[in-house]
């Protein structure tokens, strides 16, 4: 009886510092393997990012593997022992990431970016998106900094020997020490930032990837917003919200990025609770409600509960969506969950008011029609009154085809495995084409 030859499966090995963005790499393993790819991670916990971790664990049917696992060996030598046939990155700006994108183009691996968000939505333009609290920002440096000095440092400066790189490179290693501890944004990253190719969510990031990373614009990939799936919005959800008359509606969803985990904004939980509790007191003093979508960061902490304890309702992934279609407006930090109440239809209230005053946000956000800088929250039903007399559903229609990306976008993890796997082919072509 004649049996099929078993296929053999390309490894796709990803790079992170921590386990924390797992989820955004174990949605791809499916369509991956249905396109003969199998995805492992190989993260760096052990080093002080994410301690406590087994060497070896899985996630679903995702693997993750500590550095530990490989017995003491360096990021090199693991690049070296796993051979994978591409490196895929959620993020590409820290050093020990730039120092495995190093590694892996000198070996003639294919390396790709995929935004695990969409960036746009902040205002990335400045070097300071955000507002860094130096009381945050520098508990948030000092627990950092053993970690940086003992491993990652000297990680990235081994990379920078054996790479041969330039007294540009060199430079700009010393130059972005000092602005990560200042907590300044890089509008332009470094040269080794730059991977084979860039994937995003949605056609706003491609103009983002080609200005920062200085990619060619056929580089870069628009893959198709998986929170759009993850929340449950399908394309007959898109504006089926987008009403003049929500501003009768009493709830008001507020969506948090969770800034205190980066030195941002607010000196702490306290700081943040007391901002919520006067938004919270603010809109019942004008007959609104207040819930919230909390970032996932909070949800190792107490801050759930603390939350709860002011009367505010905490949303989760499965109620979020149909909240949101009966809400009055979404009161919004800048993060890809934000652009998800604009998907909808509902108005956007851009938070500037107490310690986010004057904060940035992006073009996608304050494009939307149904846009507005909220400054006083005690001023949120005169707002949402002026936003209802200027509604205009073709403005919104056109926002929406603008941001929403790819549709379906379930099928985001299918574009990314036909970009990893395009790659692949190019630099088989290309060192057959060299020998």
């Amino acid at each position: 009886m004649n049996q099929h030859p078993r296929r053999v499966m390309k490894t796709v090995l990803g790079f992170d510092s921590w386990t924390g963005g797992a989820a955004n790499f174990a949605r791809l393993v499916p369509a991956f393997r249905e396109h003969g790819l199998d995805l492992v991670v190989l993260h760096i916990g052990s080093w002080g990012g994410d301690p406590g971790r087994p060497a070896r664990e899985f996630k679903g049917d995702l693997e993750l593997r500590d550095i530990s696992h490989y017995g003491g060996k360096s990021i090199d030598e693991v690049l070296e022992v796993e051979q994978p046939a591409a490196v895929l990155f959620l993020s590409n700006e820290v050093f020990a990431h730039r120092a495995f994108n190093r590694y892996s183009l000198a070996a003639g691996i294919p390396t790709l970016l995929l935004y695990h968000g969409l960036v746009s939505v902040q205002g990335v333009a400045s070097e300071k998106p955000y507002k860094v609290n130096p009381l945050s920002q520098a508990r948030f440096v000092l627990e950092r900094l053993p970690k940086a000095l003992l491993r990652i440092w000297p990680a990235y400066g081994r990379a920078l020997v054996k790479t041969s790189a330039t007294r540009e490179d060199w430079t700009r290693f010393v130059k972005d020490i000092f602005n990560m501890g200042f907590g300044r944004y890089s509008v332009r990253a470094a040269e080794d930032s730059r991977t084979t190719r860039v994937a995003v969510y949605t056609q706003a990031d491609q103009a983002h990837a080609i200005a920062k990373y200085g990619q060619p614009p056929e580089s870069v990939a628009i893959v198709g917003n998986p929170d759009l799936h993850a929340f449950g919005v399908g394309p007959a959800d898109l504006g089926i919200a987008a009403s003049a008359a929500t501003v009768e509606r009493s709830e008001i969803i507020y969506i948090d990025t969770g800034l205190i985990y980066a030195g941002m904004v607010f000196d702490g939980a306290a700081e943040f609770l007391e901002h919520l509790e006067r938004t919270h007191d603010a809109l019942r003093r004008a007959s609104k409600t207040l819930a919230i979508k909390l970032h996932p960061d909070h949800f190792r902490t107490d801050m759930p509960d603390r939350i709860a304890a002011l009367g505010i309702e905490i949303l989760n992934n499965q109620n979020f969506v149909s909240r949101l279609k009966a809400c009055a407006a979404a009161i919004v930090e800048p993060s890809t969950a934000a652009l998800i109440p604009g998907l909808v239809g509902v108005p956007l209230l851009l938070a500037g008011y107490g310690k986010l005053s004057g904060q940035a946000f992006g073009e996608v956000l304050t494009s939307y029609p149904r846009a507005r800088h909220l400054l006083d929250p005690s001023a949120v039903t005169d707002l949402l009154l002026e936003e209802s007399r200027s509604f205009d559903a073709e403005a919104i229609q056109r926002w929406l085809d603008a941001n929403s990306g790819p549709l379906p976008g379930e099928l985001m993890p299918s574009r990314v495995a036909a970009t990893i796997i395009e790659m692949i082919e190019t630099a088989g072509a290309s060192l057959s084409c060299a020998a």
